[in-house]
C-alpha cells in the first residue's frame, strides 16, 4: 500500500505519539545535546514511544501441530500500487554504465546450466514449499542445518539443509483462528545471538478491518522431520502500538546486535496512513517474556515513514531510508544505546527515472507493478580491512530512462552505497540489462562481510524469475535460481523474496525465490526455490 500523505518533519527532539496526533502537531521536549561521531552535537529526530505494559504482547506456549489439507486458491488483493509519486530532485546525471550479466538456470531444452564461475551452488531445491495464494512471496532462514521457509500461505521446515521440506498451513499449528484467520505476508529470520528462529505470520482482517501478527520464536532443536514440536508466540495488533487504525501490513524483520526490528504499515480501507518501526529485545524473546517488560522492554516509532524497512545486518545502529525525490534520499538512524532516533538526513544521489515501468512476459502479462521507486532493500556491510567505516547499501526499482538516461532502456534496480556514520555518498550503480527488466531487490550480508543480492528479472520475451549474486565479486554476474515457463496472470511479481547469510559458511548465502511453472500441468503453479550458494571472489 502507498501512503496517502507524507507528514512534514521538523528537526528537534520530538516525542513520537500516535499517527493521529502526528498529523495534527509535533510535540517537542527539552533535553541535552546528543553527540555524533567525533563529538559534534547532533539534534535527535525524536524520542521513541516506550510501550505500555497494557499494550505488551504476552507470550503463549504451543506444542504439537498436524498436517493441514491444502486450501483452495485465493487471490490476495493488495493496494501497494506504483510508481511512488516523488518530486523531481536536482538534476545529477551520470554516465552510461555497463549492463549487468545474468546466467540462466537452464538452457533451452531444460538442460541444467552451470552458474557463474564465482558462484558454487550447494542446494537449489525446486518446489520447496507449495503455495496457492497469489503471489508466492517466499522468505527463508537457516542455522546451517535447519531451514524454515515461508510462502504466502504455508510454512515449511527442513532438517537436511533445505534438500527437502515438510510444510503446513500456519492455521493448523494453532488451536484458535482470531481475526480473519492465518495466511498472508510472512517473514522469517534466524538470530544466532540467541540461537532462535523468529517467524512472523500476518493474519487476515476481520469484518472491522482489524488483524494481528503472530510472532513465533523457537530454537532449531524444535524443528523435526515431521514439523515443529514446540514454540512460543506473541500476538501483536495495532493497539500494541497505540495506533488509531486497525490493520497491519507489509511486515519485515531485521536483526541487530541486541534487538530484533519489526517494521510494518498501518492503515484502513486499503490505504496506508503510517508506518511502525519497533525494536524488540532479544533477551525477552529468548526468555519468553512480555515484550514490554524488562530487561529489554520493546520500544517503537510511528509516523509516515514510507515503508521504512530497517537495514539487514544492522549491528548496533538501526538504519532506514526513503526516496524523497528522484535525486535525494532521506536516511534515519536509531542507535541501540539511545532512546532517540535521528534524522532524516538528506543525501544527494544521481538522478534516476521514476516512470515507465511497463514490462511484459512472453504471454503479454505485466509482472512489475508494485513498490516502484520505494526503497525495498537495505543492508550494512562492515569496514574492509584498513578502511575506517562500514557502508549502508540501499536498493530500489527504477523505471526506463529518457534523454541522457535513455541508455536505461528497461526497468532496473538502483544500488547506492553510503559511508557510515555520516551517510557520505560513495557510489551508485544501475543493475540493468537492455534485454529485460530487473526488480524487487533484497540485500543481506554474509558472515565474512560480503553483500548478497536477490533480484527478480524478466519481461521483454523472458519469464519472470529470481536471481542471486554477490556484489563484492567482480564482475557482477547474477545467476537465476529458478526457471519459469509461464506467468501468473496477476500482473505483479509480489512483495517478497529473501536472501540471508548461510551460517556456518563464511562466504555463503541462502535465498528464496520463485518462478511460475506450467510443466505437466493444466494451469500455472508457483515454483518456490530454496538455494544455498558460496562465493569465490
Amino acid at each position: 500500500m502507498l501512503p496517502s500523505m507524507m507528514i512534514p518533519r521538523r528537526r528537534g527532539r520530538a516525542l513520537i505519539v500516535s499517527a493521529a496526533i502526528l498529523v495534527a502537531l509535533s510535540t517537542f521536549a527539552a533535553a541535552g545535546p546528543a553527540l555524533a561521531s567525533g563529538g559534534a552535537p547532533r539534534a535527535p529526530r525524536a524520542a521513541e514511544h516506550p510501550s505500555k505494559l497494557a499494550h505488551g504482547a504476552a507470550p503463549h506456549f504451543m506444542k504439537g501441530g498436524t498436517l493441514f489439507k491444502h486450501p483452495k486458491p485465493r487471490i490476495v488483493d493488495h493496494d501497494q500500487g506504483g510508481p511512488l509519486k516523488l518530486p523531481n530532485g536536482p538534476l545529477r546525471i551520470r554516465g552510461k554504465q555497463k549492463p549487468s550479466a545474468f546466467i540462466p538456470a537452464v538452457q533451452s531444452g531444460g538442460i541444467p546450466r552451470k552458474p557463474a564461475a564465482s558462484i558454487s551452488v550447494a542446494v537449489n531445491t525446486a518446489h520447496a514449499v507449495p503455495t496457492t495464494l497469489v503471489p508466492a512471496e517466499p522468505s527463508e532462514a537457516s542455522d546451517g542445518r535447519v531451514v524454515v521457509y515461508t510462502t504466502n500461505d504455508r510454512v515449511g521446515f527442513s532438517v537436511n539443509g533445505g534438500a527437502s521440506f515438510v510444510s503446513f498451513n500456519p492455521a493448523s499449528l494453532y488451536s484458535d483462528a482470531p481475526f480473519g484467520g492465518a495466511d498472508g505476508d510472512q517473514v522469517v529470520q534466524y538470530v544466532p545471538q540467541i540461537n532462535r528462529f523468529v517467524w512472523l505470520d500476518q493474519y487476515w482482517g476481520n469484518a472491522a478491518g482489524a488483524n494481528e501478527y503472530r510472532l513465533a520464536v523457537f530454537p532449531p532443536s524444535a524443528v523435526t522431520a515431521t514439523g515443529l514440536s514446540f514454540w512460543t508466540y506473541w500476538n501483536i495488533t495495532a493497539a500494541s502500538f497505540s495506533l488509531p487504525r486497525p490493520f497491519l501490513d507489509f511486515p519485515d524483520l531485521a536483526v541487530g546486535n541486541g534487538y530484533l526490528y519489526l517494521s510494518c504499515n498501518n492503515g484502513a480501507g486499503g490505504k496506508v496512513y503510517s508506518s511502525v518501526i519497533a525494536r524488540i529485545g532479544l533477551t525477552n524473546l529468548q526468555m519468553s517474556l512480555n515484550l514490554a517488560a524488562p530487561p529489554q522492554p520493546w520500544r517503537y516509532v510511528t509516523g509516515a515513514l514510507f515503508f521504512g524497512r530497517v537495514a539487514q545486518h544492522t549491528g548496533s545502529v538501526a538504519y532506514w531510508a526513503q526516496n524523497s525525490s528522484t535525486s535525494q534520499i532521506q536516511v534515519s538512524d536509531w542507535p541501540e544505546s539511545s532512546v532517540f532516533w535521528f534524522g532524516p538526513t538528506t543525501v544527494s544521489v544521481f538522478t534516476w527515472p521514476n516512470s515507465n515501468y511497463t514490462t511484459k512476459e512472453p504471454d503479454g502479462d505485466k509482472w512489475l507493478s508494485t513498490y516502484t521507486g520505494t526503497i525495498l532493500a537495505a543492508a550494512v556491510t562492515p569496514a574492509p580491512t584498513g578502511a575506517p567505516n562500514g557502508s549502508l547499501w540501499l536498493a530500489w526499482t527504477a523505471g526506463i530512462g529518457t534523454g541522457r538516461l535513455a541508455w536505461l532502456s528497461q526497468p532496473h534496480v538502483e544500488l547506492v552505497q553510503l559511508s557510515l556514520p555520516k551517510f557520505t555518498f560513495v557510489s551508485q550503480t544501475a543493475i540493468w540489462n537492455p534485454g529485460f527488466a530487473i526488480s524487487y531487490p533484497s540485500l543481506n550480508v554474509s558472515q565474512d562481510g560480503h553483500l548478497g543480492i536477490a533480484l527478480a528479472a524478466g519481461g521483454s520475451g523472458h519469464w519472470a524469475n529470481s536471481a542471486v549474486a554477490d556484489w563484492t565479486a567482480a564482475p557482477f554476474t547474477g545467476w537465476y535460481i529458478t526457471s519459469g515457463n509461464t506467468s501468473c496472470t496477476c500482473n505483479r511479481y509480489g512483495d517478497y523474496i529473501a536472501i540471508r547469510p548461510a551460517y556456518g559458511t563464511k562466504n555463503a548465502f541462502t535465498a528464496s525465490g520463485y518462478g511460475t511453472d506450467l510443466t505437466g500441468k493444466t494451469s500455472w503453479a508457483y515454483d518456490p526455490h530454496f538455494a544455498q550458494f558460496t562465493i569465490f571472489p
